[in-house]
């Protein structure tokens, strides 16, 4: 299919309203592209009390619920603490065709619409073949960031940095909690492994092996 007739089956412009706030969703909360697409930006915003966290865990007095798209359906709860955050759901809920509506286009199922977000990408190059990168980049990007926030200002293993081993850990366990993950070791596909697992590695013994045949 030439890219006249893929533009007609996708509904004729490139530039596609429903794609943008989704990632503008993505790169501000750190989201899945399906957590994006799925979200309900009128009906996602909860105050602090619906969320049951703990009151020493308060960020903002509003969150963004997460859950339809989620792996496993874990819910989860993005604090509106900052300007970009806040901007970014303002302006999900002004292209959200209505108070219940999703950020697809509503005209189209969600496997069509996760097909157009992965459309319109590939458009604009955005893609690992084209330029290198995709946009759950901007889901990596999201979740360095918080990292840095969180260290106050220390880059984590896979941007160079090195944090203290208290300050990297409680760093992780919130960016592993921001990106939807129970165990906070998931976090390192995001951050890069931690000096503690690093010199675990190393010191682990190869299945197998006596101490006489490692090398390193």
């Amino acid at each position: 299919m030439n890219h006249s007739a893929r533009d007609t089956f996708f509904g004729g412009k490139v530039n596609d309203p429903y794609v943008g706030a989704s990632l503008r969703l993505i790169r501000t909360m750190g989201l899945r592209r399906k957590e994006a697409v799925m979200l309900r930006p009128h009906g996602c915003v909860v105050e602090f009390a619906a969320t049951g966290l703990p009151i020493e865990q308060r960020q903002a007095d509003e969150y963004v619920w997460v859950q339809q798209g989620a792996k496993g359906g874990r819910p989860r709860f993005v604090p509106l603490d900052s300007l970009q955050r806040i901007e970014a759901l303002q302006f999900a809920q002004s292209v959200a065709q209505g108070p219940d509506a999703h950020m697809g286009n509503p005209d189209r199922g969600l496997v069509e619409n996760l097909r157009r977000f992965d459309y319109v990408m590939a458009r604009f190059g955005i893609t690992s073949k084209e330029l290198g990168v995709t946009a759950h980049g901007l889901r990596h990007q999201a979740l360095i960031e918080h990292y840095i926030e969180q260290t106050g200002g220390v880059a984590p293993p896979v941007r160079g940095g090195e944090a203290d081993v208290e300050l990297d850990a409680a760093a992780r366990q919130s960016t592993a909690n921001l990106a939807g993950h129970h165990r906070t070791r998931a976090s390192g596909a995001y951050l890069g492994q931690s000096a503690v697992l690093r010199d675990k590695g190393r010191k682990a013994p190869l299945a197998g092996a006596s101490d006489a045949t490692i090398s390193v």
